[in-house]
């Protein structure tokens, strides 16, 4: 057997000597605990504050972005509102000084032809559409404005269905009345709006909301402007009524319609208006001969002074629940009869 080097063997004895020691210090020194942070520790809850922060920020920007938009140029391109155009038709119309003037409801912007009134008369006519729900939130702001830029009329016509007369008395939450606080959003001042908020501040505070719903509700029933634009600048303020449906036969005036048939409000704004120089004409739109029409006329018309409104057949107006709007083929006629209405007041003020 072949003995190894004396110096080889204390070589190998030194390195085990080494290893050893190696050992034994790893085996006394303490072992160290991973430090992985403890789910739901304090990093977990400033994470989860942080989420809470951004998504309160994104809603708050979601919430006051209507209030900015109403009031764009863009908006007033793309409004979604089937009737934003004729609304603000009212406040930016392009035509001065008008000789009568038609202020009434939604049955005045779908059945009256101030254009034909025009020819008729060889007179300026003007009407300055309205909803019943932008009569709510702005009552006569548009003929406020337009007067306070022309030159006073020879005649107003106050022209409403007969239960639109007393809209100011009628509660916000009974009405749909969106397009007169987009209206507001985008045609009222500064003071105008603010002083809504006192007044109405819930309704402010929804305002976002409705902007929302009512964009979505458009967008899905694919609401057409197309052609309104040109109609209003031909027609001087009316916009043809698509609605090709019938009002069933026999029909029955709701009560809501009925017990609002009073005359304060409207009667007001002519006192309000009537002026030297400048007559006021009150005039109620037709109505469809539903069975209970007694009770529509059963009321003291006269006393506003107006004549009582003109019965016509049922088949003659559209279905919705306004009872009131006539289909566009009856336009002419309609417009005739206001004609007669209007000419011996015109006469008397020469």
């Amino acid at each position: 057997m072949t003995k190894e080097p004396k110096g080889h063997s204390r070589v190998m004895e030194e390195e085990r000597f080494e290893q050893r020691t190696m050992e034994s210090e790893d085996a006394s020194a303490p072992r160290r605990v991973s430090e992985t942070p403890k789910a739901g520790g304090s990093s977990g809850r400033s994470a989860m504050a942080r989420y809470d922060v951004q998504v309160c920020a994104l809603l708050l920007v979601l919430y006051v972005i209507p209030f900015f938009v109403a009031r764009s140029a863009i908006y007033e391109k793309w409004n979604l509102s089937y009737y934003s155009r004729p609304l603000n038709y009212a406040y930016e119309t392009p035509v001065k000084d008008a000789d009568v003037i038609v202020f009434g409801d939604s049955t005045a912007m779908f059945g009256i032809d101030p254009s034909q009134m025009q020819k008729a008369l060889g007179m300026t006519v003007l009407n300055l559409p309205n909803t019943h729900g932008s009569l709510m939130i702005n009552n006569d702001l548009p003929l406020e404005r337009y007067l306070a830029r022309n030159k006073p009329p020879k005649l107003i016509v106050f022209y409403f269905a007969p239960w639109d007369f007393n809209y100011g008395n009628v509660s916000l939450e009974a009405m749909h009345v969106f397009e007169g606080e987009e209206l507001l959003a985008r045609q009222g001042t500064g003071r105008e709006v603010l002083a809504f908020l006192m007044k109405k501040p819930v309704e402010v505070l929804l305002f976002p909301l409705r902007f929302y719903a009512d964009s979505l509700q458009f967008l899905s029933h694919r609401v057409s402007h197309a052609g309104q634009e040109e109609m209003l600048a031909r027609t001087h303020g009316t916009i043809e009524n698509v609605d090709v449906t019938v009002l069933a036969s026999p029909c029955q005036f709701p009560p809501l319609l009925l017990d609002n048939i009073q005359f304060p409000w409207v009667k007001a704004l002519g006192e309000k208006y009537r002026k030297a120089g400048t007559d006021v004409v009150f005039f109620v739109a037709p109505v469809p001969a539903c069975t209970n029409i007694s009770e529509v006329m059963n009321h003291d018309y006269g006393s506003l002074p107006a004549k009582a409104p003109v019965v016509l057949p049922v088949g003659e107006f559209v279905r919705d629940i306004r009872y009131i709007h006539p289909h566009k083929e009856d336009v002419p006629m309609l417009t005739e009869n206001l004609l007669a209405a209007v000419r011996p007041r015109l006469a008397a003020t020469k």
